[in-house]
């Protein structure tokens, strides 16, 4: 694996607002060679547990029946981190053999029976076991991420070889498909204190993923999801079952030593999360690469332009048809844009061409019709929201409040404790994004802070800056007292970044 350094930098946007109009980012990879750098994942899915399992069953030091299990994997080293998701949750009541109530899964991972042979919670037992006429469990989250690497494949500098000023090879382009491997996952009982229980291993057969990729990535894809083939530690019985797959999440041409003289590498993200390489139509990104402009430039006025300090960029759907972004921002490492509304949704090309019509660099990204980001604070997707809340008292007069400080002129942001109000008192807090407008529906919105949902009230575009949307949510009361809670929004589906806000 090589090294890699990341450099940050903050670049504002010219008539920003103080809360949202800031850009940034933190991503310059200095490598060693030319190589596709490859973001690879395993992942798991079906998660059910047959039994038998004997893992810190009742003595002196545990209290049985529910703990925390973690995996090892060719992806990454055991830990509790939700990689094998459970069925239990904080609120669960169980009911012994002998038909003694308690509270189990104390904490917030999703637990399971480590004690499916003692006699005390041994099946059918209804309040241990959810599936199977109650005598196995089966999870009821979804996929878990294993863990995550990132695989460097040797390749050659994107080049054109029959002279006719098109790249034709070299790069990503050279990688079509990837392997890991064989695949397995080791499941254990976690205990810091008393040492990790191993209870089976699943082995998998190797995964293949088709790639597409041109000189600068790869989009993101995966493999089919496969059941294991086998078991070890014991061979038998089969006591867990899961599938697994393997997912690329992007692929990104790196020239670390500068000697390829072609066009550069560009990544594209959202402008708001900075996760890529999928945006949406209409929505506002930031491609990042090197020497994409001469100079730094941000848009004075309005409507915004198509070039910007001699720079402009050209966005190439799937079905070859080009369009002319409107421009926010240049400088050499970065330019700000608003994806063209007429994209449809599939692969498409970026590109920025530079004041003499050179082209300076160009990567995929993915089109969709909704891809939710928020904005936050301190510019890099994370952390407190840029965020506004309005209170509305018992008379209908409203009043503004701050979500964040910042400590001065580009200085690092911090949030300020929101005071939910009285009964009689409403707390309406607007969220700014990206990516949100074209929803199928206000329904398909949901908005949670803290463990709760939201009363959603609006999801959509934000009237005066272009590409920005927002979404406004009625505060929950049940969050006063909780300090710096997390807020999740989901749209047709798909989760967006998560944001912070502070209430008290």
């Amino acid at each position: 694996m090589l090294e890699v350094t990341c450099h940050p930098a903050v670049v504002r946007l010219a008539r920003a607002t103080p809360l949202i109009l800031s850009l940034a980012l933190s991503a310059a990879a200095v490598c060693q060679a030319q190589v596709c750098r490859l973001s690879v994942a395993g992942l798991n899915r079906a998660r059910r547990v047959m039994g038998p399992v004997n893992a810190e069953c009742p003595d002196p030091l545990h209290s049985a029946p529910f703990g925390n299990w973690g995996v090892t994997s060719n992806f990454g080293h055991k830990l509790d981190g939700r990689q094998f998701e459970g069925w239990c949750n904080s609120n669960q009541e169980i009911v012994d053999n002998n038909g003694v109530r308690r509270r189990a899964c104390g904490s917030r991972w999703h637990e399971w029976n480590s004690c499916t042979d003692h006699a005390l919670f041994r099946a059918p037992n209804c309040t241990l076991y959810n599936s199977t006429e109650c005598t196995e469990q089966v999870s009821t989250t979804g996929v878990n991420v294993l863990g995550t690497q990132f695989v460097d494949v040797p390749v050659s500098c994107p080049a054109d070889m029959d002279g006719d000023g098109q790249l034709d090879q070299g790069g990503c382009s050279a990688v079509r498909t990837y392997s890991h491997g064989a695949n397995f996952m080791s499941i254990y009982e976690l205990d810091p204190l008393t040492g990790d229980d191993l209870i089976q291993t699943l082995i998998y057969p190797p995964t293949v993923v088709e790639l597409t990729c041109d000189f600068w990535g790869c989009l993101p894809t995966g493999s089919q999801w496969l059941p294991p083939v086998a078991y070890d530690s014991p061979q038998s019985p089969p006591k867990i079952f899961a599938e697994m797959a393997m997912a690329v999440n992007s692929g990104t041409f790196v020239d670390a030593s500068g000697v390829c003289k072609a066009a550069t590498a560009l990544q594209t993200v959202s402008a708001a999360s900075f996760q890529g390489p999928l945006i949406a139509s209409g929505s506002i990104a930031s491609a990042f690469g090197r020497a994409l402009s001469p100079k730094t430039e941000a848009v004075t006025s309005l409507p915004l332009p198509q070039t910007l300090g001699g720079v402009r960029v050209a966005v190439t759907d799937q079905h070859q048809r080009e369009y002319s972004a409107r421009l926010l921002f240049v400088s050499p490492e970065q330019v700000n844009f608003i994806a063209p509304v007429a994209l449809l949704p599939g692969p498409a090309t970026v590109k920025v061409f530079g004041p003499n019509n050179e082209l300076r660099a160009s990567g995929l990204v993915q089109i969709e019709q909704v891809v939710p980001s928020l904005f936050a604070a301190n510019f890099d997707g994370q952390g407190v929201a840029a965020a506004v809340a309005v209170r509305v008292k018992p008379d209908g007069s409203q009043q503004v409040e701050q979500v964040f400080t910042c400590e001065s002129q580009g200085g690092r942001c911090s949030p300020l404790a929101l005071d939910v109000g009285s009964e009689s008192e409403q707390v309406i807090l607007l969220l700014f994004g990206t990516g949100i407008r074209w929803r199928s529906s206000l329904e398909s919105v949901r908005v949670t802070i803290g463990d709760g949902a939201a009363e959603l009230l609006y999801a959509g575009r934000q009237l005066e800056y272009e590409g920005l949307d927002q979404v406004n949510v009625r505060l929950p009361r049940s969050v006063a007292g909780r300090g710096e809670v997390e807020v999740l929004l989901e749209v047709d589906g798909k989760q967006a970044n998560s944001v912070t806000v502070r209430v008290r």
